[in-house]
């Protein structure tokens, strides 16, 4: 069976990996150290949501998109997705089997005028939650910048579809959809910080319901 990640190269602080369909080729890197990583996705705004995610969380990250016979905003946005929660899994997995992590995060993040609210909690379930409360008519629209509105909910379902973990994310207030969007993304970077920070109490061979898988993900390996 052909493999749908490759692991092309892998370090202690650093992983680069690849996604490979008939429709796309995705490059992702990652890395705990910080580095400038080019970003190239064909969306700009998915773009500026990768590093900013990048910057809220600490992690470095590259991605680099080739499409093939079919172009699809929506595929490229969860492909991506998919992709950088699946490499990240890999720091998660191993931090918390070596030394212990928080496992749950939360941030608030504002923006101008907006205002997001996010939970993360890394336990294996896969689940995305989102909230549009009716302050923030600018996460209703049908475009922000260069993309589907719906494409930005795709890349954040999609993260977490590789990354085994429930997310729920409330778009408090905003008119402006970019404003929307930018916060929400620093918000969830910013409790993916907070997760992975050193946590020895809560080390996998401690924990009471997984021992030392640490986190009941059948797809860590």
């Amino acid at each position: 069976m052909t493999k749908l990640f490759t692991r092309i190269e892998e370090t202690e602080n650093y992983l680069k990996l690849k996604k490979e369909t008939h429709e796309l080729k995705i490059i992702v890197e990652l890395s705990t150290v910080f580095k400038k990583l080019k970003i190239d996705t064909t969306l700009n705004f998915l773009d500026h949501m990768i590093y900013t995610f990048s910057w809220g969380s600490c992690i470095s990250i590259g991605c680099q998109v080739e499409t093939g016979r079919w172009r699809s905003t929506h595929t490229i946005a969860e492909d991506v997705g998919i992709t950088i929660g699946t490499g990240l899994k890999s720091f998660f997995t191993k931090k918390i089997q070596d030394s212990g992590i928080n496992l749950t995060g939360s941030a608030v993040f504002g923006l101008d005028e907006s205002l997001a609210r996010v939970m993360v909690n890394v336990e294996g379930r896969r689940h995305t939650f989102f909230s549009i409360y009716p302050d923030c008519p600018g996460a209703r629209v049908e475009l922000v910048e260069d993309m589907n509105f719906q494409d930005m909910f795709s890349f954040v379902e999609g993260f977490f579809q590789g990354f085994p973990a429930s997310v729920h994310m409330d778009f408090l207030k905003g008119r402006d959809p970019h404003h929307a969007w930018e916060s929400a993304i620093h918000a969830l970077g910013e409790s993916i910080r907070i997760a992975f920070t050193s946590n020895p109490w809560r080390k996998a061979s401690n924990n009471p319901y997984y021992a030392e898988e640490g986190i009941a993900d059948a797809a860590l390996g």
